[in-house]
């Protein structure tokens, strides 16, 4: 963690607009409701039924519905224990307290490496405090576990932009919008870059 990222920490409204906007997460929906999952993760054979209906579906508020029950399923470690700790994690990244989020989200992922939502939630983490390298880190291993998370994928295009490697950011966000094409903000960003690489090209 960097001092920077210590001395002038972001601002718990900007935080849960980060984590909801970029990286996807409707985590207080999803842990509301965890209870009715009790070994769903991202393995849960469910899952591919679910992204088949987000892709086909032109309901935006069916959408949102089935959007949810996917990151129902991915919040849900099948460990109460896991459970705790990630509830915990994101009341701190709610609150503006990064470096104790950080530490519960290190302590699962160590726990239980196999759990993708773990290494995202640290991923978020990472993010924003600023240390990008160890942020691509956690989402390659989220994207090892689970392919389909449109929600690291998101972030990993934020990386690549911020970086100003428009090449790498086009890649994920077209991942991110195949996998789940209702995702409106990161849209929007992709139409962007699209749009400011076919001006380079005249």
């Amino acid at each position: 963690m960097s001092q920077l990222a210590l001395i002038n920490p972001p601002s718990p409204r900007y935080i849960v607009n980060m984590v909801r906007g970029i990286f996807g997460i409707l985590f207080l929906t999803g842990f509301l409701l965890v209870g009715s999952l009790a070994h769903a993760r991202q393995d849960d054979p469910k899952l591919d039924e679910l992204f088949s209906r987000l892709a086909e579906t032109q309901s935006s508020a069916e959408a949102k519905t089935i959007e949810q029950r996917i990151w129902q399923i991915w919040l849900t470690s099948g460990s109460d224990t896991i459970d705790f700790l990630m509830l915990q994690g994101v009341s701190y990244m709610g609150r503006g307290d990064l470096a104790k989020a950080l530490t519960l989200f290190t302590t699962v992922v160590k726990v239980d490496p196999g759990y993708s939502e773990g290494w995202n939630k640290r991923a978020t983490v990472l993010f924003l405090i600023g240390e990008y390298d160890s942020s691509m880190e956690d989402i390659a291993k989220v994207l090892e576990l689970e392919p389909r998370h449109f929600g690291a994928l998101s972030g990993l295009g934020q990386i690549f932009e911020l970086r100003e490697r428009e090449a790498g950011a086009l890649s994920a966000y077209e991942k991110a919008v195949t996998l789940n094409p209702h995702l409106e903000g990161v849209k929007i960003r992709l139409d962007r870059l699209i749009l400011e690489r076919d001006k380079k090209r005249i």
